[in-house]
């Protein structure tokens, strides 16, 4: 009886592993996507910068054959205070490793907000997957009293992809306004589309503490690569790249 009873403890523990494997497969395993992240910057400005000629972002998009990857995302976030902008963006880069796979896009989306940067003729700018990286330049607003060069605003490609230079394809927030928050005369035009954040948009992080510099907001953006799911239609997300923060300040 005593020997019966050894052999029952002893393919007990077999028999559960068998069970619990057959109700996990019955149920199905979360397909876990692992998408490729951005790594290349050719300009990172700094927000405290005061040269014009500086103030845009530059980046390479990223590659991947997957056939869930949709491309390259940019996300942008406003602050009146840059004591915000650089914690926040230090605590989206403090989970920014392989180890925590979305965390940092997450946490820069969910917990601080940051939108995906639009264009004029509507949709949020992907940059879609080529067969190399495709070098991208994006500067917010034109300067130099409005010039319109096509290497100092809005968008602009290597070849393959083409060009995107028309004020009908200029970055903006994705309320649909313009990162021309005081316009050349410091007035808004009639579409209402250069006036300054406020303070209950949801891309603008207000303090209430004040400006770090008057008449002055600054704009952070990551790079992410994004793919989505083809069972849920949810999107997964890669590591993100810092693409550098850049100032918007009144008369320039």
């Amino acid at each position: 009886m005593n020997n019966a009873g050894v052999k029952i403890k002893r393919i007990s523990p077999l028999v559960f592993c068998f069970l619990a494997g057959i109700f996990v497969f019955s149920c199905g395993l979360e397909e876990v996507i692992v998408v490729s992240d951005p790594t290349t910057t050719y300009n990172d400005p700094l927000y405290s910068s005061s040269d014009p000629l500086t103030w845009y972002f530059s980046f390479k998009t990223v590659k991947d054959s997957g056939d869930s990857f949709l491309g390259t995302d940019v996300y942008y976030k406003i602050y009146n205070n840059y004591n915000d902008l650089n914690s926040q963006r230090a605590a989206i880069l403090a989970v920014n490793s392989s180890s925590n796979g979305s965390a940092s896009a997450r946490q820069m989306i969910e917990a601080y907000s940051y939108q995906p940067l639009g264009k004029a003729a509507g949709s949020d700018v992907v940059f879609y997957p080529s067969s190399s990286g495709e070098r991208v330049v994006i500067r917010l607003k034109t300067y130099q009293n409005g010039s319109t060069d096509p290497d100092s605003a809005w968008y602009s490609f290597n070849a393959g992809v083409g060009t995107l230079t028309s004020n009908n394809d200029s970055p903006r927030r994705t309320n649909g306004k313009t990162f021309d928050f005081f316009n050349y005369n410091d007035t808004d035009d009639p579409l209402q589309l250069n006036v300054e954040p406020s303070s209950g948009d949801t891309d603008y992080c207000y303090s209430e503490s004040g400006f770090s510099e008057s008449n002055c907001y600054y704009v952070q953006m990551f790079a992410v690569g994004v793919a989505t799911d083809p069972n849920t239609v949810a999107r997964s997300y890669s590591l993100v790249l810092n693409l550098g923060s850049v100032p918007i300040r009144k008369g320039e």
